[in-house]
């Protein structure tokens, strides 16, 4: 045996994965495909505003909500994310989860109805700036 610090290629990847997916059939877990659910928020050709995700079983991981600094704190970040929990929601999902840095970001999603489940103190090195996982129940 010999261990090496390189790339991996695609290939082994995807060979990877597939155990994965095999050891999840043996333990009897249900295999379903992710799917992207996203808006897009435009003004005049130019995109203000995103929100996106992916679905896992009942769940739904909020990968990006951005919007772009000259619209912030209009209340588009809060309908973009209603728009996309309503989505969601309707296709069946009953938890959204994310992660957040930052001062503003974490009482976003707090005035939003999300709880804390995990707090990475002091993450980037800087005091007080937090990685911060945010989950919410849509039921």
């Amino acid at each position: 045996m010999k261990i090496t610090d390189r790339d991996i290629t695609q290939k082994e990847l995807q060979e990877i994965y597939a155990d994965f997916k095999k050891i999840e059939i043996q333990d009897g877990i249900q295999q379903v495909e992710q799917k992207r659910y996203q808006y897009v928020a435009e003004e005049k050709d130019k995109v203000i505003g995103f929100a996106s995700g992916l679905t896992n079983h009942k769940w739904f991981y909020l990968t990006d909500l951005w919007v772009h600094e000259d619209y912030r704190r209009r209340g588009l970040g809060t309908k973009l994310l209603v728009m996309l929990e309503d989505k969601i929601k309707s296709a069946g999902t009953l938890y959204i989860w994310t992660w957040t840095t930052g001062v503003i970001n974490p009482m976003f999603y707090k005035k939003q109805g999300y709880e804390v489940f995990a707090t990475f103190e002091d993450f980037s090195g800087k005091k007080g700036f937090h990685q911060t996982g945010f989950k919410k129940d849509l039921v």
